[in-house]
C-alpha cells in the first residue's frame, strides 16, 4: 500500500464501486438529520404539535446514535465492516418505510430512535473503513472523499425531500429516503472489496472489556472525542432551527429553505473534494482554525436569517469551514489507536450525537425564551472552547502527525 500511495494512488483508488456505496451510505443516512429541519414545520403541522417540541426528533435521534454507535463499535468488531454498513442501511430504510405511513407523533419519535440506531452502525464503520483503505499520510484524500457523501445529502437528498414534501406530503419524502438507503445497500453488497487489514484482525483478537478500557484512558482519543462533541452540538444547535427560522422571517415553504440549505453542502463538497490540502496543512491545525472560524459564523448567522443574499454567502462559508474540521478530526481520529479503528470512529459518532443530546434541551430553552441569535451564541462560545481544548498542551494529538 505505501509503494502504491507515494505514487499519489491509494487502495481506495482500486475499488472505485466500494467508495461510491460508502458514499452513498454516508449520503442516505446523512440526509436525515439534515432533513429534519425544514420539514419540521410540516412534520409539526401534521401532528399537531409545536415545532419546538417536533425538534426533540433530532434530540432522539442523536440519543440512539451515541448510545448505539459504540455498542455496536465493541460488538461488530469480528464483523467483516461492509456486512456491519449493508445491515444498518436495510435497518435504515425500514424504520423510514413505517414512518411513512405512522400518524403518531409518539411513533414517529419511537421509529427515529431506531433510525438513529441504523444510523450508528453505518457512519462509524464506514469511518473506519476509509481508514483501512489508506495511511495515514494520506487519510484526509480519501476521508474526505467519504465525507463528500454528506455534501450529496445536502445538496441533492435534502432538496429533493423538500420538493417531495411540499409537493405530496413529508411521508412521501422519507419513503423516497428508504428507496436510496436500499440501494446504497445494493451497491455495497455487489462491491469487490480488500480482505482485512492487519488492524483489523488485531482489533477482532482484543476482548470488549480490555478494547474500552485502552480507548478510554488514552487522552489524545478522549480529547479527540471531546472537541468533536462539542463542534457537533454546537453545529446542530444551530442547525435544527435554522429551516424554521428562515422559514418564519422570510414566510418561505419547505422548498426554497431546502435548496438554502443546500449552500451548505456546496461549501462541504468544495473542501472534501480537496482533502489533500488537510494532510499538507496538518489535521491537527486545521481543525484547530476551523474551530475559531465556526466560532464567528455560528454566532453570527442567526442575524443574516433577514437577508438570503448574505445568508447564502455565510452557509456556503458554514459549510467550507466544517468541512476542514470534520475531515481533519475524523482522520485524527483514525489514527490513534490503529487497531481499535473501528472502536474509535464509533465512539467518534457516539461523542458527536452526545453532543447533540447534550446541547439540544439547552437550543430549545434558549431558542423559545430567547430567540434564535441566543443559541447562535451558544454555538460560537462553544467553538471557541473547543478550539483551546485541542490547541491545549494536554491533548498531544498532534504526536500521530509525526510518527
Amino acid at each position: 500500500m505505501q509503494a502504491r500511495e507515494r505514487s499519489g494512488h491509494t487502495v481506495a483508488d482500486a475499488f472505485p464501486l466500494l467508495v461510491a456505496g460508502l458514499v452513498a451510505a454516508v449520503a442516505t443516512v446523512g440526509a436525515t438529520i439534515f432533513a429534519i429541519s425544514p420539514l419540521l414545520p410540516d412534520i409539526a403541522a401534521s401532528f399537531g404539535v409545536a415545532p419546538a417540541r417536533a425538534g426533540w426528533l433530532i434530540g432522539a435521534y442523536g440519543l440512539s446514535m451515541a448510545i448505539v454507535a459504540p455498542t455496536v463499535g465493541l460488538l461488530a468488531r469480528r464483523l467483516p465492516r461492509a456486512r456491519v454498513i449493508v445491515a444498518g442501511l436495510l435497518l435504515f430504510a425500514l424504520v423510514w418505510l413505517l414512518a411513512a405511513a405512522t400518524r403518531r407523533f409518539d411513533a414517529l419519535l419511537g421509529l427515529t430512535l431506531l433510525a438513529g440506531a441504523a444510523t450508528g452502525a453505518v457512519i462509524p464503520a464506514t469511518y473506519a473503513y476509509a481508514g483501512d483503505l489508506s495511511s495515514f499520510a494520506h487519510r484526509g484524500q480519501v476521508m474526505g472523499r467519504i465525507v463528500s457523501g454528506w455534501s450529496i445529502a445536502i445538496l441533492l437528498v435534502v432538496p429533493a425531500m423538500a420538493i417531495a414534501s411540499q409537493a405530496i406530503d413529508w411521508q412521501a419524502a422519507f419513503a423516497g429516503l428508504a428507496v436510496a438507503a436500499l440501494l446504497a445497500a445494493a451497491v455495497l453488497a455487489l462491491a469487490p472489496r480488500p480482505a482485512a487489514t492487519a488492524d483489523a484482525e488485531a482489533a477482532a483478537e482484543l476482548p470488549v472489556g480490555p478494547s474500552l478500557r485502552r480507548v478510554l484512558s488514552h487522552r489524545p482519543t478522549l480529547f479527540v472525542l471531546a472537541v468533536n462533541g462539542i463542534d457537533m452540538g454546537a453545529f446542530y444547535a444551530v442547525y435544527a432551527f435554522l429551516g424554521n427560522e428562515i422559514r418564519r422571517v422570510n414566510d418561505w415553504g419547505a422548498a426554497p429553505v431546502g435548496f438554502a440549505i443546500a449552500a451548505y453542502g456546496a461549501g462541504l463538497l468544495i473542501v472534501t473534494l480537496n482533502g489533500r490540502l488537510i494532510d499538507r496543512v496538518g489535521k491537527t491545525r486545521s481543525a484547530i482554525a476551523a474551530l475559531a472560524t465556526l466560532a464567528a459564523l455560528l454566532s453570527g448567522l442567526p442575524w443574516l436569517v433577514g437577508a438570503p443574499a448574505l445568508l447564502v454567502v455565510a452557509i456556503v462559508a458554514w459549510g467550507c469551514t466544517q468541512g476542514v474540521f470534520f475531515t481533519a478530526i475524523t482522520s485524527l481520529a483514525t489514527e490513534q489507536i490503529p487497531e481499535l479503528r473501528g472502536v474509535v470512529t464509533a465512539m467518534l459518532s457516539g461523542a458527536t450525537y452526545l453532543g447533540v443530546t447534550l446541547f439540544s434541551p439547552l437550543a430549545v430553552l434558549l431558542y423559545e425564551r430567547a430567540g434564535f441569535p441566543a443559541v447562535g451564541a451558544l454555538a460560537g462560545l462553544a467553538s471557541l472552547a473547543a478550539a483551546a481544548l485541542l490547541a491545549g498542551p494536554g491533548a498531544q494529538v498532534a504526536s500521530v502527525e509525526r510518527r
